[in-house]
């Protein structure tokens, strides 16, 4: 059944990614017959409606099945919004919290090699989980700081001498990060030890008999389709917005839409240029620039519409971005509070199970 679930899974996000596909197909080849081929559909499954059927379900798995893992590391990007580290990252150390209060425990009890204690949540709380989050620091700063802060993540910059600081080894970077210092080298490092704990703790429970992790498999599930429902948005949405900006034949010789097209293509080609060049140098198989890779091929997509005049309005509209940039909020929003609940019910259940270990066979 579980081979099933995982196929069934991979064709709905493979039939999402044909609905992008096809507004790419029309918008770069405005000459396909796309109506013809709508006309001619109901005879072509009269004729051959078992041979479609299974020509249909392939093309949806192989799309599937290539976009999955994508997505996945799409939403796990560190220059995401919110991103799964970030999430598992704040609902560990929150859950810890709670904890704490009843006397009970999160983390590992057992001294990690080369530790002379085991960990405390003093030794794993970053200050920061998420990548954007120093510009929304609760410090008062000004908004001319806080848009400065933004200009440099935007780029890859250290926000300040601080973070320019480097580590020469794990060994120094763990020493420096004891003695609470606030960079983000140890934000980092501190979120991936975080990171490390929780797969332990998924694997313990997932261990489990089957009738006992039943809900979260179904929430894992579901988290899937809706990473591939927010990659599929996601690059829906930029086609949409650079097709919004890019002109028709007959429309008047207005600089402001091209413009706003021109502007915003520049900002995507800077970040992904520098942020995609980062990732390169780092050579992290870990991180890899999925992102910055997405958003210069549709930038490349948008510079040629906007180039190149499209003979009709055809998916030029503005509703078609508010409707895509609707749909692609709410897969987030659901992706989001998946991941929260799914995070909150491992930790849960793992702490249940230190408490209630079970009897050796």
């Amino acid at each position: 059944m579980d081979v099933f679930k995982l196929a069934f899974e991979t064709t709905v996000v493979g039939l999402l990614t044909v609905g992008w596909l096809t507004v790419v197909t029309c918008l770069l080849f405005p000459n396909f017959r796309l109506d013809s081929l709508v006309q001619a559909l109901p005879e072509l499954l009269q004729r051959n409606l078992t041979a479609v059927g299974i020509g249909a379900l392939i093309l949806a798995y192989c799309l599937g099945s290539a976009v999955l893992p994508i997505s996945s590391q799409l939403v796990n990007d560190e220059h995401w919004p919110i991103n799964e580290s970030a999430i598992r990252c704040q609902v560990f150390t929150r859950q810890q919290l709670y904890f704490q209060n009843l006397g009970w425990n999160a983390i590992p009890q057992d001294k990690p090699p080369g530790r002379d204690k085991p960990f405390t949540l003093d030794d794993l709380q970053p200050y920061h989980c998420s990548y954007w989050a120093p510009i929304f620091t609760p410090e008062k700063i000004g908004f001319l700081e806080r848009l400065n802060r933004f200009g440099r993540r935007w780029i890859g910059l250290p926000i300040n001498s601080t973070e320019e600081k480097a580590v020469e080894s794990p060994q120094d970077l763990e020493k420096t990060c004891r003695s609470h210092a606030r960079s983000s080298a140890c934000d980092e490092f501190k979120a991936l030890q975080i990171l490390t704990i929780f797969q332990q703790q998924e694997t313990a429970v997932l261990n489990q008999p089957s009738d006992r992790t039943e809900g979260l498999r179904q929430l894992h599930e579901r988290i899937v389709v809706l990473r591939g429902s927010i990659f599929s948005g996601f690059v829906l949405l930029l086609v949409c917005l650079f097709a919004y900006f890019a002109r028709a034949n007959g429309d008047s010789s207005h600089w402001i839409r091209p413009l706003c097209g021109g502007v915003l293509a520049l900002a995507f080609t800077v970040f992904a240029g520098f942020n995609g060049y980062q990732d390169l140098v780092d050579r992290n198989i870990f991180d890899v620039p999925v992102l910055e890779s997405l958003m210069m091929v549709i930038t490349i997509l948008g510079i040629t519409l906007a180039v190149r005049r499209a003979k009709s309005r055809r998916f030029h509209s503005k509703r078609y971005v508010l409707i895509t940039l609707f749909f692609t909020g709410l897969a987030y929003g659901g992706w989001m509070w998946s991941e929260v609940i799914y995070d909150q019910q491992v930790i849960s259940s793992y702490v249940v199970l230190q408490q209630n270990p079970p009897a050796p066979k």
